[in-house]
């Protein structure tokens, strides 16, 4: 019986000894080799991005993933899984990238590859992506009279639609390229509207007060988000699908006017009366108030001039000022008077400030504190930044100019009512 036991528990050993060396793990990783693309190659947005290459293991390919990523490992298109199931496997596919919205900049095409065991091997190909090049799709104009507002598109070619019309007086309108939307706001209603075909996407409700319902607007500098003043006491930013994301609100018996948005912080001016005004500065996100400094004076434009400095456009009766507000010192200093003006308008193009007035269009370098008339014969109403040259569109009257970091003012069009906003629309 002895003899029998032993025999069993050596076959019992060799039989374990068998099954550990049958079920022996593979450490080795497949071999791969990338033949497109090249590192460092560049590419053209939109285009098909070429990747082939194949795998090699010493005992069976699983499968391969291949992908195209950003720097932050961000997915910019769908990637593939190719299952393989061989020892050597062959991969040759395609990247359609035709996203608008995509920067120029350093992306990487990620492949890794698996063997039955879950070795695996992954490189990164640096590629360059050139992004689609902004260019101008038409031009939006709009004008208002006897309690109607009208919405006008240009084509490229010059001509002219009117694709709404809508009830109430024109107050307030903004076109947000990036996201394809167009906010107009009335005295009777405020709606969002797609820049593509000019259907309602979706409405902003506003409490009534004694205020008007639309104050001021912007988009954010990527323009990921439209920001809007509401004459109730609220400042809502909206996301590309018309969803709040963010909310500040006045303290009680104070209305906003005019303001300024910035990455964590908005300037805003409160009033609680004619007299009674201040600046004041929320964080962004929380909408908490850091702090405030008194105007007593109605501010007409907020303009960003470096990180932590504004340039503070403000109107008391004929009397217009031009100030400084200094953020991290939340100082406030007057810069120049104008007597028998009244400011319209004003922007940042070239490091000095361009503003119309009912005196004309100035330039006025706030480093040498130096104004300088641009035209007494121009009273522009409304200033338009471009976003593809160095110069600005000028609404005045029923005529449209633009006036360029040179100098040269330049008459674009003439239309039959008065331009109560224009927006040039991009493709991105």
């Amino acid at each position: 019986m002895l003899v029998n036991f032993k025999v069993q528990l050596l076959i019992l050993v060799s039989f374990i000894q068998l099954c550990c060396s049958c079920t022996k793990k593979d450490d080795n990783p497949p071999d791969l080799l990338v033949q497109s693309p090249l590192s460092n190659e560049s590419f053209q947005l939109p285009c098909d991005i070429k990747v082939s290459g194949h795998v090699m293991d010493n005992e069976k390919i699983d499968r391969v993933e291949v992908n195209l990523v950003s720097e932050n490992s961000a997915t910019i298109v769908q990637g593939f899984d190719l299952d393989a199931d061989s020892s050597y496997f062959e991969y040759d596919l395609s990247f359609v990238v035709e996203d608008l919205l995509l920067l120029s900049g350093n992306y990487f095409i990620n492949i890794k590859a698996y063997d039955e065991f879950g070795n695996f091997t992954s490189e990164y190909i640096t590629i360059y992506l050139n992004e689609i090049p902004k260019t101008l799709k038409s031009l939006i104009y709009l004008t208002s009279n006897n309690n109607q507002t009208f919405i006008y598109n240009q084509d490229s070619l010059g001509n002219s639609q009117l694709v709404k019309q809508l009830l109430g007086n024109h107050l307030l309108s903004i076109g947000n390229s990036r996201s394809q939307h167009l906010f107009v706001g009335t005295d009777q209603n405020g709606d969002f509207f797609d820049l593509n075909n000019f259907t309602k996407l979706w409405n902003v409700p506003v409490l009534s007060s004694n205020y008007p319902l639309f104050i001021d607007g912007s988009k954010s500098e990527d323009g990921n988000q439209s920001h809007l003043v509401l004459g109730d006491g609220r400042i809502n930013s909206y996301n590309k699908n018309g969803n709040i994301i963010n909310t500040i609100y006045s303290n009680p018996q104070e209305w906003f006017g005019k303001f300024n948005f910035q990455d964590n912080i908005v300037l805003v001016e409160s009033s609680s009366s004619f007299l009674d005004r201040d600046l004041v500065v929320y964080f962004r996100q929380s909408g908490s108030e850091k702090q405030r400094v008194e105007i007593n004076s109605e501010i007409v434009k907020i303009v960003s001039i470096s990180s932590s400095e504004y340039a503070i456009f403000s109107q008391f009766f004929n009397r217009s000022r031009i100030s400084i507000y200094y953020e991290n010192l939340n100082q406030i200093n007057t810069d120049l008077e104008i007597q028998n003006s009244i400011i319209y308008d004003a922007i940042l193009l070239d490091n000095y400030l361009i503003f119309s007035s009912s005196n004309g269009l100035y330039k006025y370098d706030f480093n040498l504190n130096t104004l300088n008339s641009i035209t007494s014969n121009l009273k522009a109403s409304k200033l338009i930044p471009s976003e593809m040259g160095s110069f600005v569109y000028l609404t005045v009257g029923t005529e449209l100019w633009t006036y360029s970091g040179n100098g040269n003012l330049t008459l674009l069009s003439s239309y039959g009512d008065s331009i109560r906003n224009f927006i040039p629309v991009y493709n991105k």
